[in-house]
């Protein structure tokens, strides 16, 4: 079994030379997606999964600096979430279940 440790580059870039309190800061931060994804995992009805999805992307978007993909995924998010965009996802949903 090879033995893989990783460079200084890579714990760099992934956060692994954080000190305790910048760790515990970064984890505040980004916890917003431990609880999208408890919701998620709660959820058993897919339609109710991908609105979940859809508030974790809106979410994520306001991370970035471009306005564009907030504006873009929130009215995506907003499709969704009519009845129009229920009766689309589960459509869609029931065509991918069908490829299998």
């Amino acid at each position: 079994m090879a033995n893989y440790e990783a460079t200084p580059a890579e714990l760099a870039r992934y956060g692994a030379n954080l000190s305790i309190w910048q760790q515990i800061a970064l984890l505040n931060a980004w916890s917003p997606l431990l609880a999208y994804g408890q919701r998620f995992m709660a959820e058993t009805d897919p339609y109710k999964r991908s609105i979940v999805v859809a508030e974790a992307c809106e979410w994520l978007a306001t991370k970035t600096k471009a306005g564009v993909d907030d504006r873009i995924v929130s009215r995506v998010a907003d499709v969704l979430k009519t009845p129009q965009g229920e009766a689309l996802v589960r459509e869609l949903l029931a065509l991918a279940e069908g490829l299998r």
